[in-house]
């Protein structure tokens, strides 16, 4: 039987990363980068207090230092610390330039992806129904790219840079709360350099001042933390296939808020590139367990 409370938090984590679009809109056509950067520091802040002042939910500042003890793994957090700066910027970018459908594709691929890098960078192997379900989604990227004369390059950017973040981390085996945290503390430095730069510049920081400007840019931190912490503990609780499943709660809300408070439409075309996607993870997820009683009972 699934643990409730593990559930709940599994659902309400990727719920609210699906709002995510929401807040950047309120913003209005404030500079990509500087939400970036609001979200690295203000998240910073908020994951050295419970470091701090909660070591038994994240290890505590040990477990930071075993984290950096190694050049290898200090080299990683430069890699994902560097994947996942560009993966926020490209997703501010798509909200902003009313690409929310674009964004829904790409986290909907980033599992599937995420298998081919396991092919291609850890070796291994897949079964006949996983090969059959990444040319269903390949098939839905064609269909898409055919579509739009080009490849959905907003999409592919999103899931591959979540994709080689996640197997970067995964072969670090670091805890994830100790590992945001030490990204974010990696771009703090460049944080606080960007935001005098821009006031040296004359210009206006905090999305423009005043009081709820600076509320909405601490928001930045909660909307990256939250969501994290809750994601964390329904995946300690949760058989791996439920959480993968339940993620794309996030996605499909990014749909939702598209079509719902940006009032996109969907042409039919790109209602059939969703539907192979679809299919694909279907037949993925769906074998998963069939492939693991094989293992197990050979």
């Amino acid at each position: 039987m699934l643990n409730a409370r593990g559930l709940a938090c599994a659902v309400l984590a990727p719920l609210l990363w699906g709002f995510v679009p929401i807040y950047i809109s309120v913003l209005g056509d404030a500079d990509p980068l500087e939400i970036v950067v609001h979200r690295a520091l203000w998240s910073g802040v908020i994951l050295l207090v419970l470091v701090s002042v909660a070591p038994s939910l994240t290890g505590g500042l040990q477990a930071v230092r075993a984290a950096l003890s190694t050049s290898r793994l200090r080299l990683g957090f430069a890699l994902t610390c560097g994947l996942v700066t560009f993966n926020w910027i490209i997703f501010v970018y798509a909200v902003q330039s009313r690409q929310l459908f674009e964004a829904a594709l790409g986290y909907f691929i980033y599992p599937l992806f995420t298998v081919m890098l396991g092919v291609v960078l850890l070796r291994e192997r897949l079964d006949r129904w996983a090969w059959v379900a990444i040319c269903v989604v390949v098939a839905g990227v064609a269909l898409k790219a055919a579509n739009v004369g080009g490849l959905p390059w907003v999409a592919l950017a999103l899931a591959s840079s979540f994709g080689f973040y996640g197997v970067i981390r995964k072969r670090m085996g670091i805890d994830p709360l100790i590992g945001i945290f030490i990204e974010t503390v990696m771009l703090l430095p460049l944080s606080v350099l960007y935001l005098w730069w821009r006031h040296s510049t004359g210009t206006v920081i905090f999305f423009g001042g005043g009081a709820m400007n600076v509320m909405l840019a601490m928001f930045a931190g909660v909307i990256t933390v939250v969501p994290l912490v809750l994601y964390h503990a329904g995946n300690r609780v949760l058989p791996i296939t439920v959480s993968s499943l339940l993620y794309y709660v996030n996605p499909t809300t990014h749909m939702v808020v598209g079509l719902v408070y940006f009032r996109l439409s969907i042409p039919l075309w790109e209602w059939a590139v969703f539907g192979l996607i679809w299919s694909g993870l279907v037949v993925y997820f769906s074998t998963r367990k069939r492939q693991s009683e094989r293992r197990l009972s050979a």
